[in-house]
C-alpha cells in the first residue's frame, strides 16, 4: 500500500508544472521525496502558492496524526497574536505580572515581558530540553516559581519552562484553556477537527509541547502563515502580528545568535539586512533620544551581511541599549529590520526531525514528519541519525 501512496504522488507531481500549477524543479523535488524516503520520513508535504505538489505517505496513514513537539510553540505565539488583535492584550511589552500578581515584588521577574517569554530571552531558569519538569504537575505554577538567571531580554536561551506561562495568560485573559482559544480561533476558520494536546495534572494545557496533528492540518496552519495570517479569505491572524513574529531580537543578532522571532524561527538567507528608515521615523516620533535616532540611521543606508550586522550594532549600542530600542517598537509592532527582498525563511522543528518550515515571498511550505522508532536513533556523536532539517529547507528553498 505504501508503494501505491508514493506512485500516485509522482503522478501527479511529474505534471505539477501545468495546468494552472505553480512552477517548480520537478528533479528536485523528485531528489526531496528521495531523500525523505531513505531517512525514514513518515510523511512529507509540500506547497507552493497554496497548492500542495507533494503529499507522500511512506508509513502509517495520510491522515494520522503526530505529537509535534516543539512545533507547538507555534501556536502560543499565534494565540498571543489573536488576543492582541482582538485588543484583549496591550502589546507583547505587557509585563507577566500583570497577570501573576506575585511578579510585581520581584526586581528581575516584574521586568519580564509576553515579548521574552516567546522570544526565549526572559532569564527564567530552565534546563535543556525541559528536563526539570519531568516529575511536575503543575507547569504554569512550576515556571513562575523559576528563579531568573540573567536580566531580561539580554539573553537567548532556548525556553520551555518559561513557554508555559503562555498557557496561563492565555487562561487568565479569556477564562478559556489554550486548546479552548487556538480551536475557536484557529482550527476552526483552518477546518481542523483530528487533534488533541495534552495537559499537566493541574488541567494547563502545554504552550512548550504536547499538540497531535495530522501533516495535511500543519500545512494549512503553514500556508496561513505565508499568507501573513490569511487563510482561504479569512483573516486568522494580522498581517502586522505576523511581520512581528518573523523579526529576530537583535540582541541575539548582537551575540552573533540566529536565536528565535516570536516563537518561530526566522532566518535570512540573502543576508543582506538593514533598518527600516520608516521604523526609525515611527520610534522617533514615540520618544526615541536624537543620538539613538542617529546611530540607527547609520545602519538603514545599507545592507549588511547577518554577522556584520551584529558586530557593527555592538560597536554602536550596548546590549541594554537595544533591549529599550526593541521594546518601543514592540509595544507598537514596529518591525526593526528589513530584509533585502524579503529573503527569509521561517522554521520550527519538532523533537528528533519533525519539520514545519516556510519561505513566505514565494509561499513555499513543507512539513515533514517522522516516527518515534526511526526519530530516536542516534550517531556515534549523539545527533540525530535521520534529522534531515537543513537538507529539507534547502531543497523547499530552491523549488
Amino acid at each position: 500500500m505504501k508503494k501505491v501512496n508514493i506512485l500516485i504522488c509522482f503522478i501527479v507531481l511529474m505534471t505539477g508544472s501545468t495546468n494552472g500549477q505553480p512552477a517548480y524543479d520537478n528533479n528536485l523535488l523528485s531528489e526531496l521525496i528521495a531523500i525523505n524516503k531513505s531517512n525514514k520520513s513518515d510523511r512529507l508535504m509540500v506547497s507552493i502558492n497554496d497548492t500542495i505538489i507533494a503529499d507522500v505517505t511512506f508509513a502509517g496513514k495520510p491522515n494520522d496524526i503526530y505529537r509535534i513537539y516543539s512545533i507547538t510553540k507555534v501556536f502560543s505565539s499565534i494565540a498571543i497574536g489573536i488576543l492582541i488583535d482582538k485588543k484583549l492584550l496591550p502589546n507583547p511589552e505587557t509585563p507577566v505580572s500583570e497577570y501573576f500578581e506575585e511578579w510585581k515584588y520581584d526586581s528581575l521577574k516584574s521586568k519580564i515581558t509576553i515579548r521574552h517569554i516567546l522570544q526565549h530571552t526572559s532569564g527564567i531558569s530552565a534546563m535543556k530540553g525541559g528536563k526539570e519538569l519531568e516529575f511536575q504537575t503543575d507547569f504554569v505554577q512550576y515556571a513562575l516559581n523559576s528563579s531568573v538567571t540573567s536580566e531580561p531580554g539580554l539573553v537567548f536561551f532556548y525556553n520551555n519552562n518559561a513557554t508555559n506561562i503562555i498557557s496561563g495568560i492565555v487562561q487568565k485573559v479569556t477564562g478559556e484553556t489554550l486548546e479552548q482559544f487556538i480551536q475557536q480561533n484557529v482550527f476552526h476558520h483552518l477546518e481542523i477537527n483530528n487533534y488533541k494536546w495534552s495537559s499537566d495534572e493541574a488541567g494547563n494545557i502545554l504552550g512548550m509541547d504536547g499538540l497531535w496533528l495530522s501533516a495535511s492540518d500543519l500545512m494549512k496552519v503553514g500556508q496561513m502563515l505565508c499568507n501573513f495570517g490569511e487563510w482561504k479569505g479569512k483573516k486568522v491572524l494580522s498581517e502586522k502580528w505576523c511581520a512581528f513574529m518573523f523579526q529576530i531580537p537583535l540582541v541575539n543578532t548582537m551575540n552573533g545568535l540566529y536565536g528565535y522571532a516570536a516563537g518561530i524561527r526566522s532566518l535570512p538567507f540573502g543576508d543582506e539586512i538593514s533598518i527600516r528608515q520608516a521604523s526609525i521615523d515611527t520610534l522617533i516620533k514615540l520618544g526615541l533620544p536624537n543620538d539613538k535616532a542617529e546611530k540607527l540611521m547609520i545602519l538603514s543606508k545599507q545592507n549588511y551581511k547577518y554577522k556584520e550586522f551584529g558586530e557593527k550594532l555592538k560597536q554602536l549600542f550596548t546590549m541594554q541599549e537595544m533591549e529599550e530600542i526593541t521594546s518601543l517598537a514592540s509595544s507598537i509592532l514596529v518591525p526593526l529590520y528589513t530584509v533585502a527582498n524579503d529573503k527569509f525563511y521561517i522554521k520550527h522543528g519538532g523533537e528528533y526531525g519533525l519539520l514545519l518550515t516556510a519561505y513566505p515571498k514565494r509561499k513555499k511550505v513543507l512539513i515533514r514528519y517522522i516516527g518515534e522508532k526511526w526519530g530516536r536513533k542516534t550517531n556515534k556523536d549523539g545527533t540525530y541519525k535521520y534529522f534531515l532539517e537543513d537538507e529539507n529547507v534547502r531543497y523547499m528553498l530552491g523549488l
